[in-house]
């Protein structure tokens, strides 16, 4: 009587079938088709569409409106073309689902820098801090006293 009734396996398949890599993989198969739709439809910044998701070898295409949905189910052929020839070779299909309240703004923050926002106090504000202050012990009174002297200072 055999004591294993199962072959080895090579370490190499076993990696393979981890489902943490294979969603590491898809998204930067993902990602990468979002750049060639963007690079298809010669646009910078489309806020219409994104690739969404690779399932059973298709590929879907999320669209914000019904004009942009129709735009790229004309444009249906060409867009597959470039992806089997650039991306993935053995692409099924495309999905193209119009989506009309999802939030399709993900490449917004890609090619944006964000400008951190300076606020300024004014000098009545100044002011109440340091009336504040007046009462308060002294630890809580010196940091009042240095927001307040910060009052009316334009950056």
């Amino acid at each position: 009587m055999a004591r294993y009734t199962r072959k080895p396996v090579d370490v190499t398949a076993l990696l393979q079938q981890n489902t943490l890599l294979q969603g590491t993989q898809q998204t930067e198969i993902v990602r990468q088709l979002n750049t060639e739709l963007i690079r298809i439809l010669q646009l910078e910044k489309p806020y219409f569409c994104k690739v969404s998701r690779i399932q059973a070898g298709r590929v879907q295409i999320l669209c914000g409106s019904a004009a942009w949905a129709t735009r790229l189910k004309m444009q249906r052929a060409a867009i597959l073309d470039n992806f089997r020839q650039k991306i993935l070779p053995d692409l099924a299909g495309l999905d193209i689902d119009l989506t009309p309240n999802s939030d399709l703004s993900y490449q917004q923050a890609q090619n944006q820098t964000t400008v951190p926002v300076q606020r300024q106090m004014s000098e009545q504000a100044g002011a109440y801090l340091l009336a504040a202050a007046e009462g308060a012990d002294p630890q809580l009174a010196a940091s009042l006293k240095r927001l307040a002297a910060s009052a009316g200072k334009k950056s």
